[in-house]
This record gives C-alpha cells, sequence and structure tokens, in this order.
C-alpha cells in the first residue's frame, strides 16, 4: 500500500485514533468518515486479505488458514475432504484457468525470445514512465524493530552503518535522488549505488547531472538550474552557459580524474567513459540559440513529432480531461512550450535544451540488447550531431514521474509546473547536501544487466566480492525477459549477510499477453455493478462521473476507454488475472519443462531458491508499494491500475 506507515489509509493524515478495516484489519483509517469513504476502493484489497470462506457451500468455514485448490488459486478449502466434495461443480471453473495459463505460455514465449535480443524502445528514457520510488527504506526494513528481532539483521546500528544499492535498468535519476532525499533524519552511515544502464545516452546524461551536483555543491542556485536542464525545451542563458561548462569538462576528464576531482564520490569505468563521449561531444555542437545558422529549433521538432502520432495528441487531450480543473491553464502552457521553468521576467528563453535531443527510431525499428559491446556498436550508429533530434515521447512528462500526493503536500500552487519545479529542486538539495556529508557514492555502467556479474567481475576483479547490494531494483526488466532470467542473474550480487536484502521486479506489460488481454468489457460491466451505489459524497465521484460512466453509457466515447479502464481497475479485483499471468510465465522462462501443466503459486514464489513476499496475504511489501493508486492522484501521475511491483528476498 503506497500510504506511509501510521497515516489514513484514505486522507493520508497521521492516525491518532486507530479505525482499522472490520473485514482484514489492514486498512488504517482516522475516522469513521475516510473508512466509509475508502470502502469502494478498498473492497478489492480486502477481498484478498480477509480470512477467506471454504468455497465447499455444505461448510463455508471462515478461516485465515485456510488452503487454496492449486490448480486455479481461486478456491479456498478448509482440508482435503470439503475439495473433494465440491470437486464436481469446481471442474469447469478450475479448468477455464488452467487453460486461460496455457493459452499464454505460447505468445509469452515468443514475446520473451524476441525481447531476449531486442527492445522496442523508439527513444531514450531521458524522462521516466513510473513513479520514483525509495529503493532502500530503512524505516520499513533494517529499522524496523520486528525485522530486527525475526530476523536478526546484520545491521547493528542501521543509521550508521552502509548499504549498497544496485539499480539495473536505471533509467534517469528519479530513483536515487529520491532515496537519497528520503534517508531518514540521523542517518550517518553511507550509500553506495550502482547504477546500470544499456543507454549511452541516458547515462551520458546522468553522469551530466551528478558532476553538476557534485563541482557545483556549493551553489545555492544548482538544484534550480539541474531541475531546469533536466525537463525543460528551452532554457534562460545562465543554466545554457552553465551545461556547456559542464559538458566541456567532462570531454576532457578520464575516469581516474573524476574519480579523484569527486573524491571518490563518482567512479566511472573508462570504457563506459568511452561510451558516453560521443553523446557530450554531440550536445555542445547543436546549434541551439535562436535565430542562429543551423538552429536545431526543437519546439517545431515537438510539434512535428506530436501531428506525426496522433495517438499520441489524443494521449494529450485525455491526460488533460483527468487534470484537477484548477492545473488545466498551467498544463496548457507547458504543454504549449514545454519550458519547465517558472516565469522569469516574462521574456522568452534564448536556448534550446540540447540534453532532449539523441535518437528517435520510426515505428517498428529495435535496438539490439546483446552484449555490452553489441549495445554499444549499435548505439554509435546514432551518435552523430547531425542526426541527433528531439526525442522525448509526448506522453512522458515531469509530471509522470514525482508522486502528486507528495508533490502538492510539499508545496501546492496551481501552476503545474511551479510545484514540481519546487519539489524536484527540493529533492536534489537534500541529494547534494547527503553528498557533501560523504554519504554518497555512485558507480555507472552501460551493460545488459543480465551479464553485470560478468561486468562487475572483469571490471573490478578481486574486489568485485564488495559489489554485493541490500536492496536490487530491476524496473520492468522482467516484462521483457521474464522474472526467472532475472533473478537467476541478480541473486548472486544479493548481500547474504542482511536478512534484509531484496530484489524488486516490476512488471507493466503483463495484461497485454494471452487471455487478459481486451477484457475491458468484463472490467466495466463487474465494475460498475459495484459502483451502481457509489456515494455521492465520497472524494472519488468527480473522477468517476467525468471519466468512467461516460465511457460505459456512451458508445462514441470508446476513444476515452483506456482512461476509464484504468481508472476502473481500482474497484475491480484481478489478482487471480495476475496470479496466473507470472505461473504462465514461469513455464514460458522454464527452459527444462517437460509438460505444460501449470506449475504451483507456491513453486512460483519460489523461483530461483528466494522466496517472494506474498502480496496476497496482507500489506507484505516492505521497500516499495505492491501498486499505487490511481483514483487519488487524478490523472496527473498516470499511473495505470494494472502495474505491479514484487519483492523477493533470500530464502
Amino acid at each position: 500500500m503506497d500510504v506511509q506507515l501510521g497515516c489514513c489509509w484514505r486522507c493520508e493524515n497521521p492516525i491518532k485514533r486507530n479505525v482499522p478495516c472490520d473485514f482484514c484489519g489492514e486498512a488504517k483509517y482516522c475516522g469513521e468518515i475516510c473508512r466509509f469513504r475508502d470502502q469502494w476502493r478498498h473492497t478489492p484489497q480486502c477481498a484478498e486479505w480477509k480470512p477467506k470462506r471454504c468455497s465447499n457451500p455444505k461448510c463455508c468455514k471462515e478461516s485465515a488458514q485456510l488452503k487454496e485448490c492449486s490448480a486455479c488459486c481461486d478456491t479456498w478449502y478448509c482440508g482435503e475432504a470439503c475439495q473433494r466434495q465440491h470437486w464436481k461443480a469446481h471442474k469447469p471453473s478450475c479448468h477455464e484457468r488452467t487453460k486461460e495459463i496455457r493459452e499464454t505460455v505460447a505468445p509469452l514465449k515468443v514475446v520473451l525470445r524476441y525481447n531476449s535480443y531486442y527492445v522496442n524502445l523508439r527513444c531514450p528514457y531521458y524522462i521516466g514512465n513510473a513513479l520514483a520510488i525509495d529503493m532502500l527504506n530503512l524505516p520499513g526494513n533494517e529499522l524496523c524493530s520486528e525485522d530486527v528481532k525475526s530476523e536478526k539483521t546484520s545491521k547493528q546500528d542501521p543509521l550508521k552503518d552502509s548499504y549498497s544499492i544496485l539499480s539495473a535498468g536505471c533509467g534517469n535519476l528519479r530513483n536515487w535522488i529520491h532515496t537519497v532525499a528520503s534517508l531518514p533524519n540521523g542517518f550517518k552511515g553511507t550509500l553506495h549505488t550502482v547504477l546500470d544502464d544499456y543507454d549511452p545516452y541516458v547515462q551520458a546524461r546522468n553522469v551530466l547531472q551528478l558532476y553538476m551536483m557534485i563541482k557545483y555543491c556549493d551553489d545555492p542556485n544548482i538544484a534550480e538550474g539541474i531541475t531546469t536542464i533536466w525537463y525543460s525545451l528551452h532554457l534562460p542563458e545562465k543554466d545554457y552557459k552553465l551545461l556547456t561548462d559542464c559538458l566541456r569538462a567532462l570531454l576532457g576528464y578520464s575516469a581516474d580524474d573524476l574519480d579523484k576531482l569527486t573524491g571518490g564520490a563518482l567512479h566511472i569505468a573508462q570504457g563506459t567513459l568511452t561510451a558516453m563521449r560521443p553523446v557530450w561531444k554531440a550536445w555542445l555542437e547543436l546549434e541551439c540559440r535562436k535565430g542562429y545558422p543551423n538552429y536545431i529549433d526543437l519546439h517545431e521538432q515537438r510539434k512535428r513529432l506530436l501531428y506525426q502520432y496522433q495517438e499520441l495528441e489524443e494521449g494529450q487531450r485525455l491526460y488533460r480531461k483527468g487534470l484537477p480543473s484548477e492545473l488545466i491553464p498551467s498544463f496548457d502552457e507547458y504543454d504549449q512550450h514545454g519550458n519547465f521553468i517558472p516565469p522569469v521576467n516574462g521574456r522568452p528563453l534564448p536556448y534550446d535544451n540540447p540534453t532532449l535531443t539523441g535518437y528517435l527510431f520510426t515505428e517498428g525499428e529495435s535496438r539490439g540488447v546483446g552484449t555490452t559491446e553489441t549495445i554499444l556498436e549499435d548505439n554509435v550508429r546514432f551518435m552523430v550531431a547531425g542526426k541527433y533530434v528531439y526525442c522525448i515521447e509526448y506522453q512522458l512528462m515531469p509530471f509522470s514521474e514525482w508522486d502528486y500526493l507528495k508533490v502538492k503536500k510539499h508545496h501546492y500552487n496551481k501552476s503545474m509546473v511551479v510545484m514540481f519545479h519546487s519539489f524536484i529542486s527540493d529533492q536534489i538539495k537534500q541529494t547534494i547536501a547527503s553528498i557533501k556529508a560523504g554519504a554518497q557514492r555512485v558507480s555507472v555502467m552501460i551493460c545488459n544487466c543480465v551479464h553485470i556479474s560478468r561486468y562487475i567481475n572483469e571490471e573490478y576483479g578481486e574486489s568485485s566480492e564488495s559489489y554485493r547490494f541490500d536492496r536490487i531494483f530491476t524496473s520492468n526488466i522482467a516484462d521483457f525477459i521474464g522474472t526467472q532470467v532475472v533473478l537467476k542473474a541478480m541473486k548472486p550480487l544479493l548481500n547474504r549477510q542482511n536478512k534484509c536484502s531484496t530484489i524488486i521486479t516490476q512488471y507493466w506489460n503483463w495484461y497485454f499477453v494471452g487471455p487478459y488481454y481486451n477484457r475491458d468489457d468484463e472490467i466495466f460491466t463487474a465494475s460498475n455493478k459495484r459502483l451502481a451505489a457509489f456515494d455521492i459524497h465520497s472524494d472519488d465521484i468527480e473522477m468517476l462521473y467525468r471519466l468512467a460512466i461516460p465511457l460505459v453509457r456512451k458508445e462514441e466515447c470508446r476513444k476515452d476507454i483506456y482512461r476509464g479502464y484504468y481508472f476502473l481497475q481500482e474497484y475491480f479485483n484481478n489478482m487471480i488475472w495476475f496470479i496466473n499471468y507470472l505461473r504462465a510465465e514461469y513455464l514460458a522462462t522454464d527452459e527444462g519443462a517437460q509438460s505444460t501443466k501449470p506449475p504451483t503459486f507456491q513453486k512460483v514464489k519460489q523461483s530461483e531458491g528466494l522466496q517472494l513476499r506474498d502480496f496476497r496475504r496482507g500489506n507484505a511489501n516492505k521497500v516499495v508499494p505492491f501498486r499505487y493508486r490511481r483514483s487519488v492522484r487524478a490523472s496527473v501521475n498516470q499511473t495505470r491500475g494494472m502495474d505491479r511491483m514484487l519483492e523477493w528476498h533470500l530464502a
């Protein structure tokens, strides 16, 4: 659950008088009103967490100790006798579930086999498509007294100890920045973070921003400048000068130079540095001043990209439709000009931002993601200044990767740009303060994460033993190569001395494969039966009537289907779909499988000798939420009802 410990599950204010859900006991509220208003959204969760009732109608015993049918994972029994007695009635639905799993295996094998060699990404992910998370979360793990007592963690004083994080497929710096900014007060230890990605463009941008934080850590305005350079299409003169000065400096450094210059805070292997240099050089050579010959004119490129792909324009319309009304004017301003900077004297910004350029594949093109050498060879083809174009997918915005609930609590403003700019700058300031205190060390790598153990051994030799991690965050790499492949690659890198060590896998595309795809009608029907009695005073009602109900009632609104579809996921229990997807995926990636019989979910939970925290047994995740609530974030964050995060720990 994405609510801070000790806060109400509805309003998120600190709980003074705890009012739990009567059925599951997991959901906590500050009073009866919040519990009543949250009942519609909480019901699907509650159905999974509350004590189960025996599916045998002659028994109906209710208990938390019931066992599930291992074939379908959708019915529960108090014993074998009840299961046998109910089998005749249960058999058709049980066979239907297992049939769905078997039907998913074949298309999954095709998808995973293809994605083992290629990734269908059209552009570098300078802006992410998921919320920034705290990858360490000490309060929920090493600092949690229950964990220290029951798991006997090796951390004697968690606030003074050292931790290591591997962020595989790291994307931009948002997760690292949010992790550092979320370190608890009184933290006196150190954090070593390894940022790995196969994309030299993304890593070139990350290193540029890291260098700015370290080099200009005493500049009180550097955080605001970094935020502007990170997201804004156009730049003021001072920020453009800062950017070009840093690019020139980076081109002149060796890996050893950077290590010494930053006091060991930033470590980059020479091969990785070599791969990023062409990107910095190309950015520096682009003509970014308006009115000059060969001016790149990113504003015009951005407009052409929108017109070329009509679905992007449609996506913006739907996004705007779901925003709180008071935020729409500021979004329109951002959408028109692409500037992510608070108003400055009303004057136009004179420079374009070269770090928003890179490769942009046409639809259907793919990139190889084999060995590290293959990656670099493939990308070098695009490292020519004349080929660099504006390459930000239109649906990727600053507002989609920082939690709106945290942003508006930090500094609410009717201007989305002012509000988010202030929050991100503050996160960067906290990160810089931690760097200055000597608490941060960052290593940057460019390699396929599946081969990262080999890369670390080759790069660091005997000292590679020090590269053992308390947390390993793998983004949604499992969507492309399968969970078992990810776990097999990452397990050797876990810190076995810390019982809180965790691997995190994300899933964004699971429902696009097999019989789960295009079941929106089933979701609408089931959800609206429940929503027919929706409380008119509930905080959700505005979103419901603006986005969901019109879709169901008006056939001509089918273009809006996914906006309402994702919203309604909050009110529909699709847990069995996800569980059976994981079972199908296990079978699809099990090279030694001799039969098509789906594995039990218990077997899946013990993949590669690790143990999955069972998300059906209460609020099980300890590092990140199993999923984020969409309804409380309006449309600002573009969260989808189907995204999931799993946690794996040493058995």
